[in-house]
This record gives C-alpha cells, sequence and structure tokens, in this order.
C-alpha cells in the first residue's frame, strides 16, 4: 500500500477533509485489488450489492435512498448489474409503479467476494489501531453519520 501525502500528516486540516482523503485512498485501494470482476471499482455497485444482501427486495427507490444515489444514477448501476446478472428487477403485485431489486445467486456470490475484498483493504489501511481504536472510530464515525 503507498504511503500518502504528507501534507495530511503536516498541516492542520479539517475532519472531513481527512475522511475525504481516507475515502479516495480506500477507492484505490479498492481499485487496486479488483482483478477479476472489474464491476466491483464502482462504488455504486459496492454498495448496491451490500444493501441488497442485507435486504433483498428492497423497492429501487428505497435502495437509491439507502445508497445515497440519484435515480439515474442508481438506474444505470442497477441495469449493468443485471446485464451481469448480479440482480433480478421485478414490478410489484401490490403496486405496479414499484419495481424491486433482487439479489441474485451469482450477486449473492460476487457479495462474499466483495466482502473479503473489503476486508483485505480496511486490513492494510488500519494496520497499527488496535481493536478498541477501530471500535472508537467506528463509533465515532456512526454518531457522526446521525448527524447528517
Amino acid at each position: 500500500m503507498k504511503k500518502t501525502n504528507k501534507i495530511y500528516q503536516n498541516y492542520d486540516i479539517s475532519l472531513l477533509a481527512l475522511i475525504r482523503w481516507v475515502n479516495s485512498e480506500y477507492e484505490e485501494n479498492v481499485a487496486k485489488k479488483t482483478t477479476k470482476n472489474k464491476i466491483l471499482n464502482q462504488r455504486a455497485v459496492r454498495s448496491v450489492l451490500k444493501i441488497l444482501s442485507m435486504n433483498t427486495g428492497i423497492s429501487q427507490n428505497d435502495l437509491a435512498r439507502e445508497v445515497h444515489l440519484k435515480g439515474s444514477t442508481i438506474s444505470i448501476a442497477l441495469t449493468k448489474m443485471e446485464n451481469e446478472e448480479l440482480i433480478k428487477r421485478v414490478e410489484s403485485d401490490s403496486d405496479k409503479r414499484k419495481v424491486n431489486v433482487f439479489l441474485t445467486a451469482k450477486g449473492y456470490d460476487l457479495m462474499k467476494e466483495t466482502d473479503a475484498l473489503v476486508e483485505s483493504v480496511e486490513e492494510e489501511m488500519l494496520v497499527g489501531l488496535s481493536e478498541s481504536e477501530k471500535y472508537e472510530l467506528k463509533s465515532t464515525l456512526r454518531k457522526i453519520l446521525l448527524n447528517c
């Protein structure tokens, strides 16, 4: 893993700028480790896989809200995923205007690969942090999210 620009170690920068920088490093490291399934390079795809693995059958609109994407962006991601046979979109029986999204067996398999990939990148990025520091960091970030 490459060492980041020292500017973030030597100067006082905002906490949110630092979080954004960490996220950029994370995305770059995921892209480097993604070898056979390049579709995983897309954050939207990884987010959709994660949400659907926990809540398959969610409506497309609810899914868009959960992954913080616009309707058109989620639609493009879902079309790519549908073409790869990772998801299936099904019109709701109760409301014909509503489309529910389901993870396929192939999608579940890719989700397992995604979890392993994310775990690997996370391990590398969090080297040097104790378990209690990781817990505190996660807890603090969740508190920040509650304010959003």
